[in-house]
């Protein structure tokens, strides 16, 4: 690093680095617990997989469509419920800025396995998790005799991601600055990281010291443990690659369509573009097998499947568009995704991923768990922070938003 001007130094408890669902909500819980935290970020809020999501809260069900319940699903299955007390601020934090886009999803059958369908959502086990719905209820798109399959509504919340940052970066925004992102660290023979060096905007010296660090950057957290020298934990990305369509004739869905395999062929949200046009968010297997295929590849083989799946559906004039998303897991050495949040301490240094956004109170538990509830001698507070020139982060736009 290059001979600074002059320096300034930051104190504090608890150090995060990241500007994703994890480092916020977890910052959160942390400064209501009474620790003085201070969040770094290389981006604005949100920016990459946050902001990418489809706002689902999953309850794990998704992960049931094999016909059993898997670690994956149970490891969900009380998060609906700790979303929702705090959306009605009664929870870990409060949530009621955030839009809830709809307060359930529908789980939509293929014709040729609406039996197996019924069997296993109306099954004893999943009772209260998924109910059916009448045919005479049907919304549209499917409030037509030319659906012959079977639909069922699940309780799990959509809510919009860009109001979820907003709401959860609000009160944080006082102890968070925006930075390159690399930084000196001082790491004792013990292995336990006391400072790290960086430039402000003045070219001068900065020296954060604090007791507790959180790696909370998603993709991001590689690049540091590296510029740490720490090898694990390791990660790995598994990327999507997304499929937007815009058009003032799409009909609210948010959906999950049960196929054959135990992967959804379609998982679709609906949002509202700046210019107030609808468009739909979709993702499932069609995400998941589209990242070898070109966007124009990708569009057309999504054009086909609405075509084969609700060939009655007008996108006559729709605009198609796709998005790449990484998302970024601690390596499970099969390349599948992690069961549940994942959260890794090595001295004082805490790396974390929540694998699924829904995960984010369960992530911030084990953090508590493993800190502690007592903070440090200046509880509360982050010194020296306002004597630093850097930014204070913006919320990003949602990649959706073309």
């Amino acid at each position: 690093m290059p001979e600074l001007a002059s320096s300034q130094t930051v104190e504090a408890d608890i150090a995060i680095l990241g500007g994703g669902i994890a480092a916020l909500w977890t910052a959160n819980i942390l400064r209501k617990a009474g620790h003085g935290v201070v969040l770094l970020t290389n981006s604005d809020w949100g920016t990459g997989q946050t902001l990418a999501a489809q706002g689902v809260i999953h309850g794990g069900l998704k992960y049931a469509l094999a016909g059993k319940l898997t670690d994956s699903s149970e490891a969900l299955a009380d998060m609906p419920g700790r979303w929702s007390l705090s959306l009605a601020g009664e929870g870990e934090v409060d949530l009621r800025g955030v839009t809830v886009l709809s307060p359930s999803q529908i789980l939509w059958s293929l014709p040729s396995i609406a039996s197996k369908a019924v069997a296993f959502f109306g099954s004893q086990t999943l009772r209260n998790r998924a109910n059916p719905i009448p045919r005479k209820d049907h919304p549209a798109p499917f409030n037509t005799p030319d659906y012959r399959g079977q639909l069922f509504e699940l309780g799990e919340m959509v809510v919009d991601p860009v109001s979820l940052v907003a709401t959860l970066a609000t009160p944080l925004n006082p102890f968070a600055r925006k930075w390159t992102g690399s930084a000196d660290w001082t790491i004792g023979t013990d292995g336990q990281v006391t400072d790290a060096i960086f430039p402000d905007q003045s070219g001068r010296h900065v020296t954060l010291r604090a007791r507790h660090w959180i790696l909370a950057a998603g993709a991001g957290n590689a690049a540091l443990l590296r510029s740490m020298g720490r090898e694990t934990p390791a990660m790995q990305l598994r990327p999507l690659h997304q499929v937007v369509i815009r058009s003032a004739k799409l009909p609210p869905l948010y959906s999950v369509c049960i196929g054959t395999g135990a992967k959804p062929p379609l998982v679709t949200t609906t949002h509202t573009a700046s210019d107030g046009t609808p468009l739909w968010y979709v993702g499932g297997d069609l995400a998941e097998t589209g990242v070898e295929r070109s966007e124009s590849a990708q569009i057309d083989f999504a054009r086909a499947r609405f075509r084969e799946l609700l060939p009655w559906l007008d996108l006559s004039g729709a605009e198609w568009a796709t998005i790449r998303v990484d998302r970024a897991e601690p390596h499970t050495g099969t390349g599948d995704r992690p069961p549940g949040a994942f959260v890794h301490r090595q001295g004082n240094v805490l790396t974390v991923w929540p694998t699924k956004l829904a995960l984010a109170p369960n992530l911030a538990s084990q953090v508590q768990a493993l800190i502690g509830t007592t903070a440090g001698p200046a509880s509360g507070t982050v010194a020296g922070l306002d004597t630093i020139d850097l930014p204070i982060p913006s919320v990003a736009k949602a990649p959706w938003d073309l």
